[in-house]
């Protein structure tokens, strides 16, 4: 069902701390690195919300403590008004269908030797969705349809496809299970420009088909500028900036958002 795009947070993170211990450190000295810096934020539904910052910044690691991958030092999370942030396993479980996640690399996510057919279906399966084969069948064909794929691909592996068309297959593997909120972690930076696009106007087009919330997570200026209806930037771990995209990067008011319009490319649409 989905979901209208309103004020009202759909996610919160509030004073959030990540730290990680500094191999070499004495028992006598606790040497830790900060990689999340008591960050606070809020993401409404319905929107894509851009988070944009360098290599190393906590951008990956802010992302993995709302997957429930990484428990947070300090600070909570809190999903649709529930506090979701160092679950266990178990108790994490319930909003594993609702939050999806898209890596950088399809490569690393998909398993080389089964087929796409497969691939889908494992979701599906442990989800209960569907009540027969044939019926898996057709919402996995419909839904490789809307992400741009033929058919056929089902009885192929990952290794006979390109990048894109990977990256395709995750996307369509995340949104099976029709959740409500979608974590997509520099998704296209390992693409050629031309098929970088498309992939964009495809995440866009199934975020309005499908009424997602979606977290976009990239390093390019450009492309947040493209799609996100917020931004939020940050850099060593804190988080600089948060508001309407334009107005956080028409007139930034910190000097490294203005360094970052170096290192944007040209969104071309197709």
């Amino acid at each position: 069902m989905s979901q209208p795009k309103t004020d009202a947070p759909i996610l919160q993170a509030d004073n959030l701390v990540k730290t990680f211990p500094i191999s070499g450190a004495s028992l006598f000295k606790k040497d830790v690195f900060t990689a999340v810096d008591n960050i606070s934020f809020d993401i409404r539904q319905g929107e894509m919300m851009g988070l944009l910052g360098e290599s190393g910044c906590g951008k990956s690691t802010t992302a993995g403590m709302i997957m429930g991958l990484i428990s947070p030092t300090s600070g909570e999370i809190r999903y649709q008004g529930r506090v979701i942030s160092g679950l266990k396993d178990k108790a994490y479980r319930p909003y594993r269908r609702d939050i999806q996640m898209v890596f950088q690399n399809p490569f690393d996510c998909l398993d080389p030797e089964i087929t796409v057919g497969r691939l889908l279906a494992e979701p599906l399966t442990v989800w209960g969705i569907g009540e027969t084969k044939d019926e898996r069948s057709r919402l996995i064909a419909e839904m490789l349809e809307a992400c741009g794929l033929p058919a056929d691909c089902v009885g192929k592996k990952p290794p006979e496809f390109s990048g894109g068309q990977l990256q395709r297959i995750a996307i369509a593997r995340a949104l099976l299970v029709r959740p409500k909120f979608l974590v997509a972690d520099e998704i296209v930076s390992a693409l050629d420009v031309p098929v970088q696009n498309q992939i964009l106007e495809l995440l866009m087009t199934m975020k309005d088909k499908m009424g997602l919330t979606v977290l976009f997570i990239t390093h390019d200026l450009a492309v947040i500028r493209r799609i996100a209806d917020r931004v939020m930037v940050m850099r060593g771990g804190k988080l600089l900036s948060i508001g309407e995209t334009r107005a956080v990067l028409d007139t930034p008011e910190d000097d490294y958002i203005r360094e970052l319009t170096q290192s944007a490319f040209i969104f071309r649409k197709t």
